[in-house]
């Protein structure tokens, strides 16, 4: 499915774009080498992001990126 329908920008390619590094909008863009245009895909690409970033801060411990102890007691 497209996700820039401007530059088209499937949802696949804005996965591995993120997984590659990519941190803002404008970085999915230049992983592609264009710029976005219109914004409409704005909402979707930042989601994606956001979601990434979650699930690597959960992947090294716990929620919110915070340790998880233990046996702790």
């Amino acid at each position: 499915m497209f996700v820039c329908n401007c530059n088209g920008i499937t949802e696949t390619e804005v996965k591995t774009a993120v997984r590659s590094g990519v941190e803002s909008w404008d970085d999915v863009h230049a992983f592609y080498g264009c710029e976005p245009c219109c914004g409409k895909c704005q909402c979707e690409i930042v989601e994606t992001i956001v979601e990434h970033q979650q699930a690597e801060q959960a992947d090294e411990g716990g929620i919110f990126g915070l340790p998880v102890f233990e046996g702790a007691d």
